[in-house]
């Protein structure tokens, strides 16, 4: 999803558009592309301002350390990495997932919490790694695909059937990060109903190759954006069917814990009913 441009279409600007706005513009679009560098050629092009406006822009940015200039293209810059660490650590909820991640001993491994961006994506908050004290860590990639995570698989389960139409959109084919990724629209919402029947969904090598993760999600009955995912990763050379059901109910544990910490509206995602889980057809039968 391409950022929307300053400029309409008939070449009229909007509003008087502040500075503070160009640069909110410039970042929605590195983050779009997952941080990936841009020139000023390709901003100014995407965002629909004047070049000349957008390499000024841009090199104010860097003397703020907001942006970085490398080889004549720009990413987001150090400064960035440190307002967010502050900006995250004076939340409620990074506190109260670093503080539940201490007391639940059981999971070994590094354990993430998410959220649903705007653009199809989920965007990480906190990790919490089991094996060295409990501190805050940003992610170095801060958003994937949410229908290559366990997390997101689980938070998109929890969506009803128009908000999981409106994330879909009018696309009919998903971009996959490795191989083992779904593409199909259909066998996501095939996916969908077996993360509902379990209460927690997996990431087989479908975001990095060789890592399998464990998810749930926590539900916000009163608003569906609001809805969080916890996942769980460990190397796919460990996960042994047993492995996998003990880290889905720790998961999904530590999940309640946290729900109920969070307050009145929040709930983990639910399995189905006896009845319906019977019908449903098991993955391995999906996989047939």
């Amino acid at each position: 999803m391409r950022t929307k441009p300053l400029i309409d279409r008939g070449g009229e600007e909007r509003s008087r558009v502040p500075a503070i706005q160009r640069a909110g513009a410039v970042f929605d679009a590195l983050m779009e592309g997952q941080g990936a560098p841009m020139s000023v050629t390709d901003l100014a092009r995407q965002l629909g301002v004047p070049k000349s406006s957008m390499l000024n822009l841009c090199n104010a940015l860097v003397g703020e350390r907001l942006l970085r200039r490398i080889d004549g293209v720009y990413s987001l810059g150090p400064k960035l990495a440190g307002l967010g660490a502050v900006y995250l650590s004076s939340i409620e909820l990074v506190r109260e997932f670093q503080e539940v991640c201490g007391e639940r001993t059981e999971i070994e491994g590094t354990i993430k919490l998410a959220m649903l961006g705007d653009h199809g994506d989920i965007i990480y908050l906190s990790r919490h790694d089991s094996t060295r004290p409990a501190r805050l860590v940003l992610d170095v990639r801060v958003q994937q695909p949410a229908h290559c995570t366990a997390s997101g698989k689980a938070m998109l389960a929890c969506l009803d059937e128009a908000n999981f139409d409106a994330w879909i959109g009018s696309r009919t084919e998903l971009a996959r990060l490795t191989p083992h990724g779904i593409s199909d629209v259909e066998l996501l919402r095939k996916a969908m109903t077996d993360v509902r029947r379990d209460g927690y969904s997996i990431d087989d090598e479908e975001c990095i190759e060789g890592v399998f993760c464990v998810g749930t999600a926590i539900a916000n009955r009163r608003d569906q954006s609001n809805t969080l995912g916890l996942s769980v990763a460990l190397l796919k050379q460990h996960a042994s069917e047993k492995l996998v059901l003990k880290l889905a109910a720790a998961i999904r544990r530590l999940a309640a814990d946290l729900a109920e910490r969070l307050g009145d509206g929040y709930l983990v995602l639910e399995r189905l009913g006896e009845e319906e889980t019977a019908r449903a057809p098991s993955r391995r039968e999906r996989r047939r």
